[in-house]
């Protein structure tokens, strides 16, 4: 009787578990254009922060939306198709990868951006490995 509860408890943990992965797994991602910008910050200012003080700066920006202005250092196309744009320092500046469906849909836009030149971008901060990461990011017009 009492393995009976058990096996009935532990076949729940595992119906509950695998329902909550499987909703995880197929979770349509966040639509970055809708998302509320939690910082307003130029390239430059948001790099020296995280060169000067890397801790404090990855507890105010990381997993925030920010709205990030500077000028292109450089436009990559990664072998999974994923487009890879930076921002003011090609080695150490703010790396932003461009959220796949608004890169489908915005082709034209992303043509049109060349070295050198300012730039919007709107992403999530996801901290600081040699590089600022944004990912998913969107250009603003």
């Amino acid at each position: 009787m009492k393995t009976r509860y058990i096996l009935i408890v532990i076949l729940i943990a595992i119906v509950v578990g695998a329902a909550i992965g499987l909703n995880m797994y197929f979770r349509t991602a966040a639509n970055v254009n809708k998302m509320k910008v939690d910082y307003k910050v130029e390239a430059s200012s948001l790099i020296d922060e995280f060169e000067k003080q890397e801790d404090a700066a990855t507890a105010k920006y990381s997993e925030k939306v920010l709205e990030i202005s500077g000028k292109l250092a450089s436009k990559n196309r990664l072998p999974n198709g994923t487009t890879l744009l930076m921002l003011e320092d090609e080695m150490q500046g703010i790396s932003c990868q461009l959220d796949s469906g608004w890169a489908t849909a915005n082709h034209s836009v992303i043509e049109s951006l060349s070295p050198g030149n300012p730039i919007k971008v709107k992403g999530v901060c996801r901290g600081y490995l040699m590089e600022i990461k944004v990912s998913p990011a969107v250009v603003l017009k």
